[in-house]
């Protein structure tokens, strides 16, 4: 590696037919359109998929009947130091005592959560798993009142399966970005700089998303 070049952790999953979808959720489709070896000029494919397919953001309009749409999320709260925090101990919900009792240093304003899901996605044949850790209300809470910009996790919602989109509501409503289906198998416990850049859908709930990590001594 040169010395100009960025080391980049990936922390994006790929989108393939293949990944484990919300029940109900369309899933992810590329079908071809035009094919070279059919004779035409160009290899063309028509892309299907949930504006919530992959790793994600929410807006505030996904969970709020009048909220605002993903073209009033500002790019720079998804690019900037961020904090990764390893909770794989947890079998259970976070809770806010176990995000008190992490260390999380003060002015934290990008906050990305490691959990035991981040290891479904090394298994073969994943399917989605209700079962998945994600924040209860009180954690939810805790975020808010410390005036995070994003928290990020490392499976499909940040809310449990069997949530009533309270979690949701408590983060949009105070402008927190959810960042959701996230691999951070690679990113161990530490400070880094997160980029995450959504597509340009200025009125969507959501918008699929790459997102990486470069550690402090790379950091842009």
């Amino acid at each position: 590696m040169t010395s100009n070049q960025v080391a980049l952790i990936d922390i994006s999953v790929p989108i393939t037919p293949e990944l484990p979808i919300w029940p109900g959720d369309p899933e992810p489709r590329l079908e071809p359109v035009s094919s070279i070896a059919a004779g035409d000029e160009y290899n063309v494919s028509r892309l299907v998929l949930s504006t919530h397919s992959g790793t994600h953001i929410d807006a505030p309009w996904h969970a709020l009947e009048h909220g605002a749409r993903l073209n009033t999320v500002k790019l720079s709260a998804l690019v900037g130091p961020c904090q990764v925090v390893d909770l794989s101990h947890l079998e259970r919900h976070v809770e806010a005592r176990d995000l008190e009792e992490a260390s999380i240093p003060h002015g934290t304003d990008r906050l990305l959560l490691r959990t035991r899901n981040s290891l479904l996605w090394g298994q073969r044949d994943h399917i989605f798993d209700p079962t998945f850790i994600a924040l209860s209300p009180s954690a939810a809470e805790w975020i808010v009142e410390r005036g995070i910009l994003v928290v990020g996790i490392d499976y499909l919602s940040i809310e449990p399966f069997d949530g009533d989109g309270t979690v949701h509501r408590l983060l949009l409503r105070a402008g927190v970005i959810p960042l959701e289906t996230l691999d951070l198998r690679a990113a161990g416990a530490g400070p880094y700089t997160l980029l995450c850049l959504p597509l340009d859908l200025p009125l969507a709930d959501g918008a699929p998303c790459r997102a990486v990590l470069t550690a402090p001594e790379r950091a842009l």
